[in-house]
């Protein structure tokens, strides 16, 4: 009997244990609930459309002004996306609320002008990056 092991370093031990936890309810060894796992996470790559972007995060370093236009345009290429800010990012005063649904969080520890009738949105945003850093100022 041929041996088929396969030696995977770093892969989680919680997770396998779950993985072998699950395989037994379902009445199937690990090695198929695995392969099946694979299989399904290189099919969902194959018929991922490609894209010129590699992550959904922008990142600012100099002075940006975006308005909605251009958010929604972003949104069309990447889908929902993440700013993050160390220069200075001032959104444009027609950034309205449909806007900032397409922007997951802004991390910012530049400064972030925002209009002052979506302040708001911009301090939720910032805010589930885990805490507001830089200078936030409405206008």
């Amino acid at each position: 009997m041929a041996n088929n092991a396969v030696l995977i370093r770093g892969l989680d031990r919680d997770l396998y244990n779950t993985t072998i936890a699950s395989a037994k309810q379902q009445g199937k060894n690990v090695a198929d609930v695995v392969n099946d796992a694979l299989r399904q996470y290189l099919n969902q790559s194959a018929t991922a459309p490609s894209n010129v972007f590699d992550t959904k995060k922008l990142v600012f370093a100099g002075s940006v002004l975006l308005s909605k236009s251009d958010i929604l345009g972003l949104h069309k290429e990447l889908g929902n996306f993440h700013l993050e800010n160390s220069g200075e990012l001032t959104l444009d005063k027609d950034v309205d609320r449909e806007a900032f649904e397409k922007i997951d969080h802004i991390q910012n520890t530049g400064k972030l002008r925002v209009p002052a009738g979506v302040h708001h949105f911009a301090l939720l945003k910032a805010g589930q990056a885990g805490h507001v850093r830089g200078e936030v100022e409405k206008y």
